[in-house]
């Protein structure tokens, strides 16, 4: 990644991360040293076990479950990001629909690694205009425009439009949307395409019925990724 892309993203997380603990903390209903000892708690534990952990005291955010707009920009992590983007470099996607760009964090890991490659394009889906303009802007100071097709709007309408086959897709929108949108998503998959799906442990009831099918149909292989929120790791089999 470019030099200023490097700081933009760097930027882009730390702003992510005053967020997350930002929002923890006015939900937590106790002193700050209460709450200290809570994040101590929660960074060692185990992946699949932290969206418990959340709920147990209180602190799921309704961001990840339902459809209501929210200011935060629900980035991905650094950890995550260079996940997507070496998976990119190897898996090699013509295309690859994002869907849930949000301020476009994860939208410039795909870019990068396409960039490197020197062809594709990733279709990032965002309805919200104010995180459609940041992303815009993101997406230009890292100097990725070309690899990236911005399609604002509703998502479902924006997959409704959509035609041909997509190589990858990455699903991190309103968690109680997953089923719906993955079967409208079908008919632009294609055998070896690969669907990751975010939340799987933080938004664990929300993203039932969406695994549920995911793992009855012979058609795919899935697995759940045992790192940050819970990542379901689809390939399309037939």
């Amino acid at each position: 990644m470019s030099p200023s892309g490097t700081i933009l993203l760097n930027q882009l997380h730390e702003q992510n991360t005053v967020e997350t603990i930002g929002r923890a903390r006015s939900q937590f209903h106790g002193s700050n040293e209460a709450f200290a000892e809570l994040a101590e708690q929660y960074t060692s534990l185990a992946p699949r076990l932290r969206g418990k952990f959340l709920r147990m005291y209180g602190l799921s955010s309704e961001d990840s479950y339902f459809s209501q707009g929210t200011d935060l920009s629900l980035a991905v992590s650094a950890g995550m990001g260079h996940f997507l983007r070496n998976l990119v470099l190897s898996h090699r996607p013509a295309r690859i629909l994002e869907l849930g760009s949000s301020v476009g964090v994860s939208t410039l890991y795909f870019a990068d690694a396409l960039c490197k490659l020197g062809r594709g394009t990733v279709v990032a889906t965002e309805l919200d205009s104010a995180k459609c303009a940041r992303l815009r802007e993101h997406v230009r100071m890292a100097g990725v425009e070309s690899y990236v097709d911005l399609r604002e709007g509703d998502v479902f309408q924006t997959v409704a439009e959509l035609d041909g086959f997509f190589d990858f897709v990455f699903i991190d929108v309103w968690a109680d949307t997953y089923l719906r949108l993955f079967r409208q998503i079908e008919r632009l998959l294609r055998p070896g395409s690969i669907v990751l799906a975010d939340n799987m442990y933080t938004a664990e009831d929300a993203v039932g019925t969406y695994k549920d099918y995911i793992e009855k149909n012979p058609g795919f292989s899935s697995t759940t990724l045992d790192f940050e929120s819970g990542v379901e790791f689809t390939v399309v089999v037939s």
